[in-house]
């Protein structure tokens, strides 16, 4: 499939809210080059003034990640969207936050998982996450060294506290040993996330 397979699912959904009296708009998200959620508008079919269809592509998912990426400039921003978190909050789907290796100058110095946990509750409510991936994996001394010099450090997974956020803890060693940046390996993130879906998910994507 390719962008344009995936705009004319996207025009088929918009042609089927109109036939039920909505607004023509439908929404398709992509990930790999496959459609891994779609909706349309429902707002009027439902009754439902957040029946959006992008809102009801988020229902539709089977699995929602939310990071790696800076906590309050990357990662809580789209929480501020209204009706995004209710709308993460009541699919079905596996939510996981992936949780930053290291800490960010300026933005969550000082800042344990759990932390960052809250501080995405804070924003969005209950709901928001079923785990939080962390990294077990040690960084490498010279780049701990390095990133101490911009007041950063590798986040304390501190997993008693997660978990008394109502959030499971879950650690797999995900640091890159090749990277010269504290950043996850990109198949080691893969990996941990496949398997935890596999494992717990209703249904599974192969």
């Amino acid at each position: 499939m390719d962008h344009k397979d995936y705009m004319a699912r996207a025009l088929e959904l918009a042609a089927q809210a109109a036939e039920h009296g909505d607004v023509p708009v439908g929404c398709v998200i992509v990930k790999d080059g496959k459609i891994v959620g779609e909706g349309r508008n429902r707002r009027e079919e439902h009754g439902d003034a957040t029946a959006h269809a992008e809102l009801e592509a988020i229902r539709d998912a089977d699995l929602i990640l939310l990071g790696p990426g800076s906590l309050y400039t990357s990662v809580i921003p789209n929480l501020l969207v209204e009706g995004v978190p209710q709308a993460i909050a009541e699919t079905d789907a596996l939510k996981i936050y992936i949780c930053n290796i290291m800490t960010q100058d300026g933005e969550t110095e000082g800042m344990t998982a759990s932390d960052h946990v809250k501080a995405l509750l804070d924003h969005s409510g209950p709901g928001l996450v079923d785990l939080c991936l962390c990294n077990s994996a040690p960084v490498r001394p010279g780049l701990v060294e390095r990133y101490r010099e911009e007041d950063a450090a590798p986040i304390v997974v501190d997993r008693a506290a997660i978990e008394a956020l109502g959030v499971e803890a879950v650690t797999r060693p995900l640091a890159s040993e090749t990277l010269n940046y504290a950043r996850h390996s990109f198949t080691r993130l893969a990996d941990a996330v496949m398997e935890l879906y596999n494992e717990r998910a209703d249904t599974k994507i192969f």
